[in-house]
């Protein structure tokens, strides 16, 4: 199985995590926002230079994007994929994924069924048409109830990702906003063929890197995943320099 980590994609860190022992990096998405393609194809050859690969990136929208209610604009959704999604490419990125929790955030009093099904559509019609032009699939993130309002589960995810039945459009979990919500890892099962990425973190360590002393046990986590023929896991955070090999 491999290992990444979650890094700044303009930080220098990002270029030590090979030595640290990551097989790969993950950066944030909307961090590509105003950069030209040939300043991103210039860090692609440093990254590459340093051996490190870019193989997702998370938080596809930043948050002043309106994606659920009466505001929500999906023509500007078009022109920010059609800007940015070739950079990721540049980059040699997979993955992209759609946490981006206040950028999808339900408006106070808004139907929340009618929000699901503006999700759908902008999934089904926007984002996963878009990834799949550039050779990406983008994996949706339940987000605990404290960082959003909607797609708070991976079962609601599921929902979704079903709904919109393009392979380009996957589910992810992440071990964090997982045991927050009180999920149980018998559910995992039910999601193979639809899991694309994972992400993980400890809910009782101040999700800091994961830690032999802060009383979460990975084990069952990792082997639910080996079971099923997953592939890949990210760090949700950097914080020391060396990252633990499971």
């Amino acid at each position: 199985m491999k290992l990444g980590c979650c890094a700044s994609l303009w930080e220098d860190m990002i270029l030590k995590l090979p030595a640290a022992g990551a097989d790969y990096a993950e950066a944030g998405f909307s961090s590509l926002m105003g950069k030209s393609l040939d300043q991103v194809r210039a860090r692609a050859a440093q990254l590459e230079k340093a051996g490190v690969s870019l193989e997702s990136m998370n938080v596809l929208f930043p948050g002043d994007f309106r994606l659920t209610g009466p505001q929500a604009d999906f023509s500007a959704v078009d022109s920010y994929l059609e800007e940015n999604l070739p950079k990721a490419q540049a980059l040699g990125v997979k993955v992209v994924v759609f946490g981006s929790g206040g950028a999808r955030r339900v408006p106070e009093g808004f139907p929340q069924e009618e929000a699901f099904a503006q999700l759908v559509e902008l999934c089904r019609e926007h984002i996963a048409p878009a990834a799949a032009a550039h050779g990406i699939t983008c994996c949706v993130e339940p987000l605990n109830q404290k960082e959003t309002n909607i797609l708070t589960t991976s079962g609601e995810c599921f929902r979704l990702v079903e709904a919109v039945n393009h392979p380009n459009l996957q589910l992810l979990v992440d071990l964090y906003h997982f045991d927050l919500e009180g999920e149980s890892l018998s559910a995992l099962e039910g999601y193979r063929g639809r899991l694309g990425h994972c992400h993980i973190a400890s809910a009782q360590n101040s999700r800091l890197l994961p830690q032999p002393w802060d009383g979460q046990d990975y084990l069952p986590f990792f082997q639910t995943l080996a079971a099923m023929g997953y592939e890949a896991v990210s760090y949700t955070h950097l914080t020391l320099p060396t990252i633990l090999r499971v």
